[in-house]
């Protein structure tokens, strides 16, 4: 296997999507943070002294990108007060640092540094920040800074929620109800079709609508019939390979990778319940993060969340009235399959980590991970779009460039079966046919967008990749 990568994806590339995210989307992320802590402080006079300390360095933070200020390690004090696997996170800077300083004669800031090892330390970042008001305030040390927006998305999702709902609920009343046994076509169609309602329910995604989002944004983002018209944009379809794979494979077990909570979360849910109701697997592990995360990120605490507002009438209260029937089924078959051990939830801190996921058969962070995956695990699906490019290393691979080559040493050594689930919505794609990308941007500039290449940052188009693990 060659030695010879492409460079990663840079800040100051205005072809690329890590230009606007530096200079757009960060700062609004980091200003709405900024609103909420300011609103909990105005809410509760007893947080306005250690609130007002991680105002103030939101605020220095803003400052930083807009000064272009260098990078800095993490202190041993935020080592000791956060993680050791921070430790990492030095050393991916000083790797990084070394490699701008070669090919390009610069040390690495805010607006010129490599964009998914500053994306993902932005957030750790901001976690220290917060939790390092925990000794003062014990309050701090579990509030999510993202929340608020979590939850209000959520809510205005409720058009998409009441969708998949009568969906699942037809099929899974149906399928309870009938003597005969379900062909393995038909559960293929039907896998298909869930797997790409997992797939779209990505395109909702807070990083980039924070500040934006209106209630058209999300009906137009879900649904049924939209999810068909896109079909057609689904550039990679691996999904047969998978299905095959999945069919005799002696595991029976499948583990998602989760992306963001909210409408993702519940549309990953529905597939959860409709593998194991058809007894395609007869367990599902879902994976979470450790800390808030690229701001709507899945924590263990919003797959409960999520169950506490799906059972709560005043959240869709719509829903509640009009169709409870439908609403008593969906809560009771999640609080079933949870405590019968078919839904289990877990999180680790090796997904977030700063590197991609190339090593996670060799990370000794990841090992108990790793053996655990290795040996129980019959697929393991990733969901959206940062863990396709943790996946790839987000690097500037050419777009034709096999799926399993981007994967490096997870295809080639670790044995593990990965399908990645991902509405594009940042540079790196894999697995092309031959001058699709050179279409596609062709076409995102006949649309009136001044970037072509942004077509892949768009969220309009996705893929479905699989990798066998051989």
């Amino acid at each position: 296997m060659s030695t010879e990568l492409p460079l990663v994806y840079y800040n100051d590339d205005k072809k690329s999507f890590a230009y606007p995210t530096i200079h757009s989307r960060w700062p609004k992320i980091i200003q709405g943070a900024i609103n909420d802590v300011q609103t909990v402080i105005n809410e509760n006079s007893n947080l306005e002294s250690s609130g007002n300390v991680i105002v103030s360095q939101l605020k220095a933070l803003l400052k930083s990108f807009k000064d272009d200020e260098l990078v800095r390690p993490f202190t041993e004090e935020e080592i000791t007060n956060s993680k050791e696997d921070l430790k990492s996170y030095n050393q991916l800077l000083i790797k990084h640092d070394a490699i701008k300083v070669k090919h390009f004669n610069q040390h690495i800031t805010w607006q010129n540094g490599p964009w998914l090892l500053l994306e993902c330390y932005l957030y750790q970042y901001l976690n220290n920040i917060i939790i390092g008001q925990g000794s003062i305030e014990k309050y701090w040390t579990s509030f999510d800074i993202f929340k608020a927006l979590k939850d209000s998305t959520f809510q205005q999702s409720e058009f998409g929620v009441l969708e998949l709902l009568n969906k699942y609920y037809k099929l899974s009343t149906e399928l309870n109800a009938s003597t005969k046994e379900i062909g393995s076509e038909e559960k293929f169609l039907l896998f298909k079709d869930f797997i790409d309602v997992s797939l779209w329910g990505n395109a909702t995604d807070l990083s980039l609508l924070a500040g934006n989002i209106t209630l058209e944004d999300i009906k137009s983002l879900q649904g049924d019939e939209i999810r068909k018209q896109n079909e057609k944009n689904i550039l990679v379809n691996d999904i047969s390979s998978a299905w095959e794979h999945l069919k005799i494979n002696k595991h029976k077990r499948i583990d998602i990778v989760l992306d963001n909570s909210g409408f993702e979360l519940y549309s990953d849910l529905i597939l959860a319940l409709f593998l194991l109701d058809f007894k395609i697997v007869s367990t599902i592990v879902l994976h979470c993060k450790t800390i808030p995360w690229f701001v709507s990120d899945t924590r263990v605490v919003d797959v409960h969340t999520i169950f506490s507002q799906l059972k709560d009438e005043s959240f869709f209260p719509q829903i509640h009235q009009e169709h409870p029937e439908q609403i008593k089924y969906l809560n009771q078959r999640l609080a079933d399959v949870v405590k019968d051990g078919q839904l289990k939830f877990d999180d680790h801190e090796y997904w977030t980590l700063g590197d991609s996921y190339w090593d996670l058969s060799s990370n000794p962070i990841a090992k108990s991970l790793y053996e655990e995956l290795l040996h129980n695990s019959s697929l393991i699906i990733f969901k959206g779009d940062l863990n396709y490019r943790k996946l790839t290393g987000d690097l500037q691979w050419d777009k034709t460039t096999p799926f399993k080559v981007a994967l490096q040493q997870l295809a080639s050594e670790s044995k593990l079966p990965v399908l990645s689930l991902r509405t594009c919505k940042a540079d790196v794609v894999v697995g092309l046919p031959q001058g699709i990308n050179e279409s596609l941007i062709k076409l995102y500039k006949e649309q009136g967008n001044e970037i072509g290449e942004f077509w892949s940052s768009s969220g309009k188009w996705a893929v479905i990749s699989f990798s066998d693990g051989k």
